[in-house]
């Protein structure tokens, strides 16, 4: 910002984060620049300091709005298992005979390394089974992941009353340690992608870890306190006091995330509330992702399988050479959707060069098409949306009619709802629904 105080001075404001910070004078006679700067009595005070070690540097400008109250309650949910971890790593200590005059150290070693073994094998496995499912259901999986910590946990607290058990149970404990480090690892770079507006990912990820690792160093200091002065009746009733602020604190911050780009559910439920209104409107992106479940699946009507293999399609369903050929030297056609009645699945065969647009626009035919199969005709609605409703149920038997209607104008229909989508600040330029790996050319 800048304003001319009369024709020999020039004053500037300068901004640091959306808060005033400097102001240069500029006198023009003596062609140089005087420096007054507005010193902030709180760049030295804790806060400031805290600010600085802690926070994304253009902090709130450069990160989502949910991004405050998020770290809020990834404090809390950091604290408490801090804590209870401490207790049950005390537990397993206690289990294998550490501190008893007859504790036999080398067999202690041997089953902490077997333990750590399993834990290893435990992630290969799980990551090459699951992780490509991460990114869609990105919440669903690190709320899992904390579950799976306190089962660890609770896994490793009963080392000490089954101690002929001991190497079984502590394998188990470190493989769901580990599997929760793959999920933790993963899911929380779909979160602070979302979160990061400044391309700062790398700057937010840095600062979250060192938040998390200043709480630990807390509950570090709690911890020396408790396990040298806590009477053991007292372990369970703590534990499952963290354990459930543990649990709590972890869920109000995956539900405090308000993601903007579209997975099955989220877009699931945003189709519906398009279609209810005929169109008219749709869901906020705060309203779709209070409505997301956390831990289960929002209930869909159907099945969709996206870039299948030509392989895998059953046989009653197979593409006829016309549709092949279509598919094929059309340009325009970057997937071609198919349909099983039997088992109300839908299957995509999708180009190499289908993009983002393409994937959001396929299942939003689907999502269409599964509504026309549902509801109930409306002859006399003079409404646009119901008109197109009734010509798609008319032509249901003829899924190539229903996708020419679709197509029509340009794809209109879906223009119309992708507009709507944008009003409410959706972002159409990455998705994250679930998509084999094949494509057809």
């Amino acid at each position: 910002m800048a304003e001319v105080e009369n024709k020999n001075e020039l004053f500037i404001q300068e901004y640091e984060c959306g808060e005033k910070m400097n102001t240069y004078r500029l006198n023009h006679e003596q062609k140089s620049m005087h420096l007054s700067t507005m010193k902030n009595k709180s760049n030295t005070s804790l806060t400031s300091l805290f600010r600085a070690f802690f926070y994304p540097d253009n902090y709130p400008l450069g990160v989502s709005s949910d991004y405050g109250i998020f770290q809020f309650y990834n404090i809390l949910q950091t604290g408490c298992i801090a804590i209870s971890g401490a207790l049950a790593f005390s537990a397993l200590f206690r289990g294998m005979g550490v501190g008893q005059n007859a504790s036999n150290y080398l067999a202690a070693s041997i089953v902490w390394l077997l333990k750590d073994g399993a834990g290893m094998i435990g992630r290969i496995i799980f990551a090459w089974g699951f992780a490509a499912s991460f990114d869609a259901n990105c919440k669903r999986w690190h709320f899992l992941g904390d579950i799976l910590n306190d089962v660890a946990c609770i896994l490793d607290l009963i080392t000490p009353y089954f101690q002929s058990a001991l190497l079984i149970i502590s394998s188990l404990s470190n493989i769901c340690r580990a599997i929760t480090g793959v999920i933790h690892g993963s899911t929380r770079t779909v979160i602070f992608q979302h979160q990061a507006r400044n391309n700062n990912v790398a700057d937010i990820t840095a600062k979250c870890s060192s938040l998390e690792t200043m709480v630990s160093l807390l509950a570090l200091f709690v911890n020396v306190v408790l396990l040298s002065m806590l009477p053991s009746t007292f372990i369970w009733p703590i534990f499952l006091t963290l354990t459930g602020g543990h649990l709590w604190a972890n869920y109000k911050a995956k539900r405090c995330i308000l993601f903007n780009i579209f997975n099955h559910q989220r877009f699931h439920l945003v189709c519906s509330e398009y279609f209810r209104t005929n169109g008219k409107h749709t869901l906020s992106i705060e309203q779709v992702n209070n409505q997301e479940p956390i831990l289960f699946r929002t209930s869909i009507p159907y099945h969709s399988h996206l870039g299948i293999s030509l392989s895998h399609l059953p046989d009653k369903i197979f593409p006829s050479q016309t549709q092949l050929e279509k598919f094929h030297f059309d340009d325009y056609e970057r997937f071609l959707i198919l349909y099983d009645k039997s088992v109300n699945t839908f299957y995509v065969l999708l180009r190499p060069n289908s993009d983002t647009d393409d994937i959001i626009r396929l299942n939003f035919f689907i999502e269409i098409l599964s509504y026309a199969m549902r509801s109930i005709k409306k002859e006399n609605s003079n409404e646009e949306f119901d008109s197109l409703i009734n010509r798609l149920q008319k032509q249901l038997s003829n899924l190539d009619l229903c996708l020419s209607i679709l197509h029509e104008d340009n794809d209109r229909c879906y223009e119309q709802f992708k507009q709507v989508c944008l009003e409410q600040g959706y972002n159409f330029q990455r998705c994250l629904f679930n998509i084999d790996i094949y494509r057809i050319q």
